[in-house]
């Protein structure tokens, strides 16, 4: 079996999965009610059973899907064969729920109960039992071990699974789904079974499930396939991803449950609800200032990618700010997981990562004593030693780069804070005169110079 380990992925995606991590987290502290669970799970449940389904062929749309699901009735028009997959996945999917929240391990025996209620009575399929006959995968090129060797490669995996439960869900789950494929176990239903077993991995360590859609499937084969040949970071990446834009309903449903709750409070009491609509108004002017800055160095890499030869560079950017996390950082100058966007300069000959820079949002106080309430973008450089980044000031070889931070003050300008030398000596400036482009173009010069080397 695979082992984990810093070289199995790029470093970008290793930085979205550890995103994730402190984002779901953070989400423990202010968990859902009990109403807003039942309706992410029904969400979820629906979700996953039309795609899941859809992706091995099954034409009910979603609507029909949450039909079959909620009235248990067959759709008229559509092959029974259809709805009855929709039922039994269903009850898969209840059990995997129920499952994720006993303090038991994953074994063989959990398994085979999933396959057992996803394939129903067909004796013909061998429900919950390992397949006796050989098989070949329909546009892949791997062969499936032999029968007599299924047994000893379960096994195998979920040792595997049980050995790692310590590491990162997503890439656990991620590689256990391909293993498990690449095993196809069962006669039929292996795809539907992986899938549930992906989630089953997550959803016990608390994070949110990974939905992968039938539109999907080109791209999720296709990373299958390269999983075969030892290549783990596609298949890993559409985990991570699915994994993020389900777990912004869990947010959005919090998001929901508190603002109702802030509603049930503030009801009658006109006054807080004007306060409330103006802080939402200057969050909102709040971003769009600081988006602008974001947009000013998309643009300049977006250019600088297209024209320059001997090196690219790539724009990422971190999951948008909430508007609780902006009153965080007003508050307090820091909330977790507040990184804006970074960059990286790679060279093309060397296949080497010269250097990577990023923007996030953190106050100082010291820094910052005339500004309490201002949310600086302060820019971090990557240090390899550490393996971390940190704040640009700390080292030598960036400190002939000028820039270090933007803010926006209270009267909604631009200020940027720079470092320039003065009697051979460092210290702040901030203006607000200097145009965003200028600075951007400034900072990309001084590292094609002092960094890069241009």
């Amino acid at each position: 079996m695979i082992e984990i380990n810093k070289e199995l992925l790029s470093p970008d995606l290793t930085q979205k999965i550890k995103n994730l991590e402190l984002e779901v987290n953070e989400f423990r502290d202010t968990p859902l009610d009990k109403i807003a669970l039942e309706k992410l799970r029904e969400h979820f449940r629906t979700h996953h059973i039309y795609h899941s389904a859809g992706i091995e062929g099954n034409r009910l749309t979603m609507a029909e899907t949450a039909i079959v699901l909620k009235e248990g009735i067959d759709i008229s028009g559509k092959p029974l064969k259809d709805s009855i997959e929709v039922k039994n996945l269903g009850l898969a999917f209840d059990f995997l729920y129920d499952l994720s929240q006993q303090d038991v391990p994953i074994s063989e025996n959990y398994i085979k109960q999933i396959h057992k209620l996803i394939i129903g009575d067909d004796p013909s399929l061998s429900p919950g039992d390992y397949r006796n006959i050989g098989v070949i995968i329909t546009g892949s090129e791997h062969r499936p071990p032999e029968p007599f060797e299924v047994p000893i490669k379960m096994m195998e995996l979920v040792e595997w699974i049980r050995e790692n439960e310590n590491q990162n869900p997503i890439i656990v789950a991620a590689i256990a789904h391909h293993e498990f494929v690449k095993i196809h176990p069962f006669k039929d239903g292996n795809g539907r079974t992986a899938r549930i077993l992906l989630n089953l991995i997550l959803l016990k360590k608390g994070f949110p499930i990974c939905n992968i859609r039938r539109d999907e499937r080109p791209m999720y084969y296709e990373a299958l396939s390269l999983a075969d040949t030892g290549v783990y970071e596609p298949i890993v990446e559409i985990v991570t991803e699915n994994c993020s834009t389900l777990f912004s309903e869990y947010i959005r449903l919090r998001d929901e449950s508190n603002r109702l709750k802030e509603w049930a409070k503030k009801i009658g009491n006109k006054d807080q609800q004007a306060r409330l609509s103006k802080t939402k108004t200057e969050f909102e002017l709040w971003l769009n200032k600081v988006n602008q800055i974001k947009l000013e160095f998309k643009q300049a890499v977006n250019i600088l990618d297209d024209t320059i030869e001997s090196y690219y560079i790539s724009f990422y950017e971190y999951p948008a700010l909430t508007l609780e996390k902006y009153q965080q950082l007003k508050e307090n100058g820091i909330a977790p997981a507040t990184n804006f966007f970074s960059i990286r300069f790679h060279n093309k000959d060397t296949d080497r990562i010269v250097a990577t820079f990023m923007f996030r949002f953190f106050r100082n106080n010291d820094k910052y004593p005339y500004a309490k309430t201002a949310i600086p973008l302060e820019l971090n450089y990557f240090d390899k030693k550490s393996d971390n980044f940190n704040f640009i000031g700390y080292f030598d070889k960036a400190r002939k780069i000028e820039l270090r931070s933007f803010y926006i003050n209270e009267k909604g300008e631009t200020v940027v804070r720079f470092i320039k030398p003065e009697d051979e000596k460092y210290y702040e400036h901030e203006t607000t005169t200097e145009r965003v482009t200028d600075v951007v173009m400034k900072f990309f010069d001084q590292v094609f110079e002092n960094i890069i080397g241009l």
